[in-house]
């Protein structure tokens, strides 16, 4: 299943970003397959096998709020710019 948490310091509390992995089960180890930095991230580009640090004081983090990762939800329904038509309110029959 795929799985996101976001990267969070020991020392500041900063949040840099959040990882996205893979695990097979609740027994299994995380794999983890991309950091993705928040909105203003002016710290390292990492690469595969780099260890990640606080962006603002360079600290240990840790992985906080692990969760399945949501689904990209796809629009349904009517095409743009189409109008859904209006539901009666006569009388019953």
């Amino acid at each position: 299943m795929d799985m996101v948490g976001d990267v969070k310091c020991y020392h500041c509390g900063h949040v840099s970003g959040q990882v996205e992995g893979t695990k097979e089960s609740k027994e299994t180890k995380l794999i983890l397959t991309t950091f993705n930095p928040r909105p203003g991230y002016k710290g390292p580009k990492y690469k595969a096998g780099d260890r990640l640090r606080c962006e603002r004081c360079e600290g240990p983090v840790f992985l906080e709020d692990l969760r399945k990762k949501p689904l990209d939800i796809l629009p349904t329904g009517l095409p743009a710019g189409a109008k859904q038509p209006k539901r009666s309110r006569g009388k019953a029959a």
